[in-house]
């Protein structure tokens, strides 16, 4: 491994606000062209529970993007048991705090497995598939976990857990749930690609005791306004429910035997997404009426509600449409023309669909453009007319009054 000094003395510059060291920036132990690249499998592997990874990231690393585009390969490829998050230190405070404080991380990008049981700092494909393997098949208590989630709009989050204890002893431990988003509309690693399943901030994160079985339950709402995050759409939202076990394994982040940390292994993993709804029928506001051939501007309004960016759809009842219009925000007005050549009355028709797809009932107007625009000539023959009628009016009255 080699420390990149340029990377360092950006970290310290940007880490010491949040009270940290620097990081080293692992540029050895990549492995882009392994043939292990190739998944193994043809579905998710049986394992005794969903394993948990948590990566240790920077948006300033140049050995971050590999990791992050890796992960992001690995999990929708679909033949590993696991969920993960990518921690951005130098971006986010909390996730900061905790990968120091928990993990004493060291070098980035590094991926820990259920709690650190396995450390890899770099990207290897075969590496990760090795320990989602081994993580999955580690002997767990038998806890089940149950996590709903509901989208309250204004970035809140209603979240709901129950943990099912059901062995014969207690089960001591530390819950997390994590709040991510599945594609960061916020921080892009350092070659520009967004950080996929980026962690924003913990739900919980507390001790919890659960009696011989009995069952744990909780709720929550998160608000992603004061946690500082505004602008994000449910639909883009992922939660992942995580608890960890209350004895301490040796560990190290610097493997073998540099940055030690005491490891608590994840026995039970969960995930919920937001149901996804399709944005309200738009409301159209223009003139009802006007005249065949003359330019109107109408405009179009609607909500979605997940916060989710929207596109609209408009037919002008004339065998004519705007198409797909490019996205814009929710409850974000937009103004189109159009002009009707022959006079009639005609319905717009509006539907908008939000990026998951999801597509409104339509919202309608009716106009009406009752006669026709003259045509050039037909203008100027009619004002020719109108000025000799009134030259000929004017001579008239001079010879009646002589």
């Amino acid at each position: 491994m080699k420390k990149l000094l340029p990377l360092v003395a950006v970290g310290i510059l940007v880490l010491s606000g949040f009270g940290a060291v620097a990081l080293k920036c692992d540029i050895e132990k990549q492995d882009f062209d392994s043939s292990d690249h190739e998944q193994i499998g043809d579905g998710p592997r049986d394992y005794t529970h969903t394993v948990l990874v948590e990566v240790g990231s920077t948006s300033t690393c140049p050995a971050c993007p590999a990791s992050n585009i890796a992960w992001h390969t690995i999990y929708d490829g679909g033949n590993y048991n696991f969920e993960y998050c990518e921690m951005v230190v130098n971006k986010n405070s909390v996730a900061n705090a905790h990968m120091h404080n928990d993990y004493n991380i060291y070098w980035v990008p590094t991926s820990y497995f259920d709690g650190g049981e396995y450390v890899y700092p770099g990207t290897n494909y075969g590496v990760f598939y090795n320990y989602l393997d081994s993580s999955g098949s580690r002997v767990v208590p038998d806890l089940v976990a149950d996590l709903d989630v509901e989208w309250l709009g204004n970035a809140e989050i209603d979240i709901s857990l129950s943990i099912e204890n059901n062995e014969a002893v207690a089960y001591p431990g530390h819950l997390r749930v994590y709040v991510t988003e599945l594609e960061s509309t916020l921080w892009n690693d350092q070659q520009g690609n967004p950080f996929y399943h980026a962690f924003l901030d913990f739900a919980f994160n507390q001790a919890i005791n659960i009696p011989a079985e009995d069952t744990y339950s909780d709720s929550t709402v998160w608000d992603g306004a004061a946690a500082g995050y505004p602008g994000i759409s449910g639909s883009n939202i992922q939660v992942i429910l995580a608890v960890f076990d209350d004895t301490p394994h040796q560990s190290y982040s610097d493997p073998p035997s540099g940055a030690p940390f005491w490891a608590y292994y994840v026995d039970e993993t969960v995930m919920a997404r937001i149901p996804n709804n399709p944005p309200v029928a738009p409301d159209i506001d223009g003139q009802t009426s006007g005249t065949a051939g003359e330019e109107y501007e109408y405009t179009f309004f609607t909500t979605d509600p997940e916060n989710d960016a929207i596109s609209y759809y408009v037919d002008w009842g004339d065998d004519t449409n705007s198409g797909w219009t490019d996205f814009v925000a929710s409850e974000t007005e937009i103004a189109l023309t159009h002009t009707w050549d022959e006079e009639g009355t005609y319905t717009i028709r509006a539907k908008a669909k939000d990026i998951c797809d999801a597509e409104s009932d339509w919202g309608t107007l009716t106009v009406t453009m009752p006669v026709n625009q003259p045509s050039t000539n037909q203008q100027i023959l009619k004002t020719i007319f109108q000025r000799s009628m009134s030259f000929k009016q004017n001579i008239f009255r001079s010879l009646l009054t002589s």
